[in-house]
């Protein structure tokens, strides 16, 4: 397969519009397996070499670079765009951003604060920072940055949340008061029955010994599923666990009770009786 160099000295003899179409068609046999992607890099390749000034046109194959995992060539790309005359600050966006995702977090974090310098308010930027100063354990930096986001940021996901409660613990690991406040609020804004918010409450609430809250969630779980016996499942053995044996063998009858008011078709399925051979298990450990 022919690499960006020798494609570029190809291309440098084929002058004529026509015979570059035709090159163009040829080499995708080669290159176009790569993807969608691969066939607009060519392309935007053949707009350079006809407007090899233009700015515009290194930054969009720099993108596309970028996209396409190739982060020194979306480097090279972007730069050269830069040196064009490319003011623009997304350039400078993307810069951090392809240091972020090739892990160089010393160049990434010099590059969002040059951005920053230019758009303090920039939600995406913010938490692009946040994202860098964590991996560089600068955790209550990266708090802060973190912060601002969850105060600024419009349309927030399950995952924002998630990374701000391991932010925050990061920054203190016995800080579950917070994380679980994130947790909430984060299920206030998405609502209540956000599954993985709801999981991870669970874990945090099992982490930080907060026993009664921790069997009060797993009753959530057994109340909102239709498929009950895996939760009651779980719930017995978190309370064996906590040394809580006859309310775990209450809790595995339930499970096995709610197995055998399963269809047939459901009874059959190998996770059921796995899950009724770990309750067998489960229940001779409560007798001993």
């Amino acid at each position: 397969m022919l690499n960006r160099e020798q494609l570029l000295h190809l291309f440098g003899f084929l002058l004529n519009r026509k015979l570059l179409v035709i090159a163009t068609l040829l080499l995708s046999v080669q290159m176009f397996s790569h993807g969608d992607l691969s066939e607009r890099i060519l392309l935007k390749t053949v707009e350079i070499i006809e407007n090899p000034n233009n700015y515009e046109l290194y930054y969009e194959r720099g993108f596309l670079y970028q996209q396409h995992v190739d982060y020194t060539e979306a480097l090279a790309d972007y730069h050269k765009s830069k040196s064009l005359g490319n003011t623009d600050k997304i350039l400078q966006y993307r810069i951090a951003e392809v240091h972020y995702l090739n892990e160089d977090y010393n160049d990434a974090i010099i590059n969002i604060g040059k951005y920053i310098e230019r758009d303090s308010i920039d939600v995406k930027a913010k938490k692009l920072e946040a994202q860098i100063f964590f991996e560089l354990n600068e955790y209550e930096k990266s708090l802060e940055s973190y912060r601002f986001v969850m105060q600024h940021m419009v349309d927030i996901r399950p995952e924002d949340i998630l990374e701000y409660a391991t932010i925050i613990l990061a920054e203190n690991n016995t800080n579950y008061k917070s994380a679980i406040d994130a947790i909430e609020f984060g299920m206030q804004e998405l609502g209540a029955n956000t599954l993985s918010l709801q999981l991870k409450k669970l874990e945090y609430l099992k982490k930080s010994s907060q026993v009664e809250k921790a069997l009060k969630q797993y009753n959530y779980f057994i109340l909102q599923y239709k498929r009950k016996e895996f939760w009651y499942y779980k719930k017995a053995k978190y309370l064996i666990e906590i040394n809580r044996k006859k309310e775990a063998n209450l809790t595995l009858k339930l499970a096995t009770s709610s197995i055998a008011e399963l269809a047939t078709r459901f009874k059959n399925m190998p996770s059921i009786i796995k899950l009724k051979e770990q309750i067998k298990s489960l229940e001779s450990t409560t007798n001993n």
